[in-house]
C-alpha cells in the first residue's frame, strides 16, 4: 500500500508540474508571432487533452482495486509518458 500511496503522490505532484508549464506556455502566446500562433495554441490544446487523459487515469487508479491496479498503472503509465514527452517537445521547440 505504502509504494501505491507513493506513486499516486509523485505522479499527483507531475500532474502539478505540468498543469504549471501548461500556463506558461499559455502566457507565452501573445509573445509568439501570428504566422505561428494558432499552431502554438494547438499544441497547447493538444498538450491540455493529453494531461486531461492523464487526470482521468489518475482517478481510475486511485479507485482501482488491488487486483485491477497493475493494469491501471500500465495504462496510466503509457498516458503520462506521452504527456511528459510532449511537453517537453513543446517547450523547446516553442522557446
Amino acid at each position: 500500500m505504502e509504494k501505491r500511496n507513493a506513486y499516486l503522490n509523485k505522479l499527483h505532484e507531475n500532474l502539478t508540474e505540468y498543469n504549471a508549464k501548461l500556463v506558461e506556455m499559455k502566457a507565452k502566446v501573445a509573445g509568439v508571432g501570428a504566422d505561428m500562433k494558432a499552431e502554438y495554441l494547438a499544441q497547447v490544446e493538444n498538450l491540455e487533452r493529453k494531461r486531461d487523459d492523464l487526470v482521468v487515469k489518475y482517478g481510475q487508479l486511485k479507485e482501482s482495486s488491488e487486483h485491477a491496479w497493475d493494469d491501471v498503472k500500465v495504462g496510466t503509465e503509457k498516458t503520462w509518458s506521452e504527456l511528459k514527452d510532449s511537453i517537453e517537445k513543446a517547450v523547446a521547440r516553442f522557446k
